[in-house]
C-alpha cells in the first residue's frame, strides 16, 4: 500500500496479527508412569493409533526402564506399532500438555503438581512391571490390561480427540 504525504510517496507496510487456527493445532497428551515401559507405551500406541494425526502423544517415565518385551508382542499382535524410545519426565517437563494421562501414584502426584493446563485422567490399574508367573500366565494380564487400555481410548478418542479421516 502506498501513501503520498506532503508530495512525498511512503510504502505502507500493515502487519496483521496472526491468526490462530484452534482447528489446526495440535493437542498434545502426556502418558506418564513409572518405567514407561508396559502400561505407557501401550496407551501411547492405541491415542496414536485412533487419533488424527494432529494430536501428539508423548509417552514418559519417571525412571524409563527399556520395554517390556510383552508389550511389544501383545501391541504387535493387534498391528500396532509402540514408540520404543524411552523418554524421562525431565525430557519433556517443559511442554505444555492438553491431557495427562498416569498409571501410578507418583506419576499422578507429580502431573497434579506441574501440570500447567492439563486435564489430568489417572487409570487405577495393576503394574505390569510386578506380574510373575508362567509366560501364558504373564501374557494373559498383559491382554487383559491391553484390552481395558484399549477400551479407554477408544472412548476417549470418541470423546475428545479429532477422528482421523482419509486426509490424515
Amino acid at each position: 500500500m502506498c501513501a503520498r504525504i506532503n508530495g512525498v510517496n511512503f510504502a505502507l507496510t500493515l502487519q496483521l496479527p496472526e491468526v490462530i487456527n484452534v482447528q489446526h493445532m495440535a493437542l498434545k497428551i502426556l502418558v506418564l508412569s513409572t518405567t514407561n515401559s508396559t502400561l505407557g507405551p501401550m496407551t501411547q500406541g492405541f491415542l496414536d493409533y485412533y487419533s488424527s494425526k494432529k494430536t501428539k502423544v508423548i509417552s514418559a517415565g519417571l525412571k524409563p526402564l527399556p520395554i517390556n518385551k510383552m508389550t511389544l508382542k501383545v501391541m504387535d499382535s493387534l498391528g500396532i506399532p509402540v514408540e520404543q524410545s524411552r523418554k524421562s519426565f525431565e525430557d519433556i517437563e517443559e511442554i505444555t500438555f492438553d491431557y495427562i494421562f498416569t498409571f501410578s501414584k507418583k506419576a499422578n502426584e507429580l502431573a497434579v503438581k506441574t501440570a500447567k493446563r492439563a486435564q489430568i485422567l489417572h487409570l487405577d490399574m495393576d503394574n505390569l512391571d510386578e506380574v510373575n508367573g508362567t509366560n501364558k500366565e504373564v501374557k494373559q494380564a498383559f491382554k487383559a490390561s491391553r484390552k481395558e487400555l484399549q477400551n479407554y481410548c477408544i472412548e476417549f478418542a470418541e470423546n475428545h480427540l479429532q477422528k482421523k479421516n482419509k486426509k490424515d
